[in-house]
């Protein structure tokens, strides 16, 4: 059973050391921090409540992630969820991603009870390559795209905004498409048209209620797979 492997002591090992390395880099740049707050003649005490506001404002930004880290963690175990959660994984890409290589795979999703251990290393390998692009760009042409949106901003910024917009649109549209298209899937509609509302809902209410803006996000969510799980049971 491709469990046993996944929650083995060796899988804890291999993502544990790099998920230490991940909690070492918060802890350089918090030093940093500081050390660059006193060049700058702040107080202790500034810097200290900078520290705790930032802690605090953290906190519901990142329940989706946790949601989406115990959604992972009966198909993939509990290590290597938690490796590309804390890395350069997203709440939305590793469930996709995922689901993906399973469908190509023959599997109907992620889900199924017994994954067959080259189905499951498949998995892993198309969740830890596919991600790469993104860096891979940012190293060789990331100063040049700068530069252009640099340029671009000088000549209309006003442009600027619609097209980053659009980009995020048209991500989010071709996540969303597989289940706005299945129509007999009524849970993930109801997910989708429910957070959906509920962001617009919260985007309002944030421009009264002064901090709730970073909450939407994971609010909305929240939201949504309620609903879901609302509609599921009366199915």
């Amino acid at each position: 059973m491709h469990l046993t492997i996944a929650n083995s002591s060796v899988m804890a090992m291999l993502c544990g050391f790099t998920i230490l390395v991940v909690l070492l880099q918060p802890i350089l740049f918090l030093i940093l921090g500081f050390r660059r707050g006193r060049e700058l003649g702040m107080s202790d005490m500034e810097m200290r409540e900078a520290a705790v506001s930032s802690a605090v404002f953290s906190i519901f930004p990142s329940l989706p992630i946790i949601i989406s880290y115990l959604i992972l963690v009966p198909s993939l175990g509990r290590y290597f969820p938690w490796l590309r959660l804390s890395v350069v994984g997203s709440a939305s890409y590793e469930t996709m991603a995922a689901n993906m290589a399973a469908e190509a795979f023959g599997l109907e999703s992620i889900t199924v009870s017994d994954i067959p251990m080259d189905i499951f290393i498949g998995i892993v390998f198309v969740v830890t390559v596919s991600i790469l692009g993104g860096n891979i760009f940012n190293l060789f042409f990331l100063k040049t795209y700068d530069k252009k949106v640099q340029v671009l901003k000088g000549k209309n910024a006003a442009l600027v905004p619609i097209i980053t917009t659009a980009m995020f649109l048209g991500m989010y549209g071709t996540m969303a498409s597989p289940y706005l298209t299945n129509i007999t899937n009524y849970p993930a509609i109801a997910a989708i048209f429910g957070s959906g509302i509920a962001a617009l809902i919260f985007g309002r209410i944030a421009k009264k209620v002064k901090g709730l803006k970073e909450f939407s996000l994971a609010l909305s969510m929240i939201v949504g797979m309620l609903l879901s799980c609302v509609v599921n049971q009366m199915m």
